[in-house]
């Protein structure tokens, strides 16, 4: 997979108490959006779409939602979407994000946490006299030992950028 965005949207965070009743944990927490985009063997377009909390406590929560070119057959057929593979599902699913952050009276976003790890993501604009849904997507909760790959990656990279700010700037 190739990287193709990075960028910070703001997303109301849900999730259930133990009475099964959604709570709001918070109305606009950060998240990277991150998308990455390849194609399988058969040259089908495939993307994924991870949520990492950007909030500088909750590095050990991230959301993972991987678009095959066969789950995305299956999400188009189930929401009626008029996209025509994987990566302008995620090109929708970001630009809509992104809307939702810089103009939330016109769409705002909505990551609903489930007990069991899984999470979905709802997407809905304004249209004036009523709201539509714009994409719904599953997303699975990455596994402690990915998570902690990742974090050590990135810590690395971090600490190779400041030794390269200590050599140019002393």
């Amino acid at each position: 997979f190739v990287m193709t965005t990075r960028a910070i949207v703001r997303l109301e965070l849900r999730g259930y108490a133990l009475d099964g009743k959604s709570v709001v944990i918070a109305r606009a927490m950060p998240f990277e959006l991150v998308v990455a985009r390849a194609r399988d063997g058969e040259g089908r377009a495939q993307a994924m779409v991870h949520l990492i909390p950007h909030d500088g406590r909750s590095t050990f929560t991230r959301y993972r939602c991987a678009l095959s070119a066969q789950a995305f057959d299956e999400l188009r057929a189930a929401q009626s979407l008029t996209v025509e593979d994987a990566w302008a599902c995620a090109e929708v699913c970001e630009k809509a994000l992104k809307a939702a952050t810089e103009v939330p009276e016109r769409a705002f976003a909505v990551l609903v946490c489930h007990h069991g790890g899984g999470a979905r993501l709802e997407i809905v604009e304004d249209g004036g006299h009523r709201l539509m849904s714009v994409l719904e997507l599953d997303f699975v909760q990455v596994d402690d030992v990915t998570v902690r790959d990742e974090v050590a990656r990135e810590y690395g990279m971090m600490k190779v950028k400041l030794a390269e700010y200590e050599r140019r700037f002393g």
